[in-house]
């Protein structure tokens, strides 16, 4: 009896969580909009928090590299080994965040007045373009007429467009431009202390990285059984791994790309060399679309300066490509994710078009970590089964039974 009333209270308990789970969810998709909201609410809350952490992570291993270094000389003169672990915990953090404001230091002095220099070129010579394209639009209009009264018609409704905004959008609605600006003016502000509060966040993270894993580690022990506390612990060092070896892997390999970009261009005497190789050297950051990303606002620009060089640009970015892909890339980032193409193509569209940008950079290393869940827990179940592990034992078209593994 007492066993059959266990059954059926657990069985209760179940079909309550159940119930509860199903009315959550319909209440939470009656009102998404509210829901959304409100999370928005909170990560805006907690962003400086967010922020702080992730760049934490990116920075922690250059903390143990530096605490390494120090605790070693530290140790050979100093005494009490505490005391020489306390003080190149403290030093390797303010030497990895002298080392990062140095690096923005040599980027603001030496490349940004580059920078500047080039945008204000272009804004110099919009006005060219913009009569060149009106050269080529009457050109155009003449050999093909059909084609050439669409685009007439659609600049004419352009232009209409623009004529009305100036006469009632800007008075009519200046209350509404002023508030914009002003809110702007406090988004700006609110943006500044945001980075200042995640800067000391990142701080404290840092400092406290250490306890914060042991603490975590110790909270997954007390929840679940060892063997399951053991196996979310060694897939959360795979993410770890995953994670930070392909993000942090992939600035240094896209800083690399960058100053090669910036070098080759200037040699092919290009025009805006510097800024276009700032633009190949972040986008390269996105996996697989990066560097095409890159290479369309280097192509815009150089077509109307020289389309011969627009041609030189195009080519270079291809063997730049292919040298990243093949021999740079392989070298820093070695087999940190260790998927096909197909899933890298795969992770890149379905993130990026959930999280945009940011879910390109990410979506690789997270599909990589759900792919190896998902590849234990099937391998899991075949030796539960009895049956093999390895997917060429799956490759015939013969039924996959326990006495047949090996004979196909």
């Amino acid at each position: 009896m007492k066993v059959e009333f266990k059954r059926y209270l657990a069985l209760g308990i179940t079909l309550t969580c159940v119930m509860l789970i199903g009315i959550v969810l319909y209440f939470s998709i009656g009102k998404f909009g509210v829901l959304r909201s409100n999370i928005k609410w909170i990560i805006g809350i907690i962003s400086p928090f967010i922020y702080g952490s992730m760049a934490a992570y990116i920075l922690s291993p250059l903390c143990n590299f530096f605490e390494a270094k120090l605790c070693k000389l530290f140790l050979k003169r100093m005494k009490s080994a505490g005391l020489a672990k306390k003080l190149s915990e403290k030093l390797a953090i303010l030497l990895a965040y002298v080392f990062l404001c140095l690096l923005v230091y040599i980027f603001l002095k030496l490349v940004m007045p580059q920078v500047i220099e080039s945008l204000k070129s272009i804004v110099t010579i919009i006005p060219e373009w913009i009569n060149e394209l009106y050269d080529m639009y009457e050109k155009l209009a003449k050999t093909n007429p059909e084609l050439g009264g669409y685009l007439n018609e659609y600049a004419l409704k352009l232009y209409d467009r623009a004529n009305s905004f100036l006469e009632k959008g800007v008075f009519d609605n200046a209350k509404v431009i002023l508030s914009e600006f002003s809110l702007r003016i406090v988004n700006f502000s609110n943006g500044i202390l945001n980075l200042v509060v995640a800067v000391i966040v990142s701080i404290y993270v840092l400092n406290s990285r250490k306890t914060f894993k042991a603490q975590f580690k110790k909270l997954i022990y007390a929840l679940f059984k060892k063997e399951i506390a053991e196996a979310i612990i060694n897939e959360l060092r795979f993410a770890d791994v995953s994670f930070g070896g392909f993000i942090i892997g992939k600035i240094i390999d896209s800083f690399i790309i960058g100053v090669i970009a910036s070098i080759c261009l200037n040699l092919l005497n290009m025009p805006y060399a510097i800024l276009l190789a700032i633009i190949i050297g972040f986008t390269n950051v996105i996996p697989f679309f990066g560097p095409i990303i890159g290479a369309v606002p280097g192509v815009i620009l150089i077509l109307f300066i020289d389309p011969l060089k627009a041609l030189y640009f195009v080519i270079f970015v291809f063997i730049l490509q292919q040298f990243d892909g093949n021999i740079l890339g392989p070298k820093i980032l070695g087999d940190k994710v260790g998927i096909p193409s197909f899933w890298v193509l795969f992770s890149i569209i379905v993130f990026g078009s959930l999280w945009g940008v940011f879910g390109m950079i990410v979506g690789v290393p997270l599909f990589a970590v759900i792919m190896d869940i998902v590849t234990k827990f099937v391998n899991g179940m075949l030796k539960k089964r009895g049956l093999s592990c390895d997917t060429n034992d799956y490759y015939s078209k013969k039924r996959i039974a326990p006495e047949d593994i090996g004979k196909q």
